[in-house]
C-alpha cells in the first residue's frame, strides 16, 4: 500500500503550479517527435526517479544519515535559495557561479538525438534526474 501512496504522490506533482504550464509544451514536443513519445518520455522519468530514490536511500541508509536530517538539509537550501531569489545581487552571483554548468547541460542535452523512443526515454531520464 506504501508504493500505491508513493506513487499517487508522484502523479501529485504533476499539478504542481511549477510544472503545470510546462507540462502540455513538454507532452506536445514529444508528441511530435514519435507518437508514443510521451509514453517513452514518463518511462524514462519513471526509471530514473525509482534509480534515485534507490540510490540515495540506500547511500543514506549506509551512511546513517536519517529522513529528518534529509528534510532539515532540504529546508536549509530551500531558505538559502529564497534569500538569493529575494536579494538581486545574490541572484547575479548565483547566476555567474553557475552559468558555466547550465551552458555545459544545455550543451549536452542538445547533443542527444531525440528523435524516437529511444531519444524521448533518454530525455526523460535527464529530466527526472534534474527534477
Amino acid at each position: 500500500m506504501d508504493l500505491f501512496f508513493a506513487y499517487l504522490a508522484g502523479l501529485l506533482t504533476l499539478i504542481n503550479p511549477c510544472v503545470l504550464p510546462i507540462l502540455p509544451i513538454v507532452l506536445t514536443s514529444s508528441l511530435g517527435r514519435h507518437k508514443a513519445g510521451p509514453l517513452a518520455m514518463a518511462a524514462g522519468m519513471s526509471v530514473a526517479f525509482v534509480a534515485l530514490g534507490l540510490v540515495l536511500s540506500v547511500f543514506g541508509r549506509s551512511l546513517g544519515i536519517s529522513e529528518e536530517m534529509v528534510a532539515q538539509v532540504a529546508a536549509i537550501f530551500l531558505l538559502i535559495f529564497g534569500v538569493i531569489l529575494l536579494v538581486p545581487k545574490a541572484t547575479g552571483i548565483f547566476a555567474t557561479m553557475t552559468s558555466g554548468f547550465a551552458a555545459r547541460a544545455d550543451t549536452s542535452i542538445d547533443a542527444v538525438e531525440q528523435k524516437g523512443l529511444g531519444g524521448q526515454f533518454l530525455v526523460g531520464v535527464l529530466m527526472g534526474a534534474v527534477w
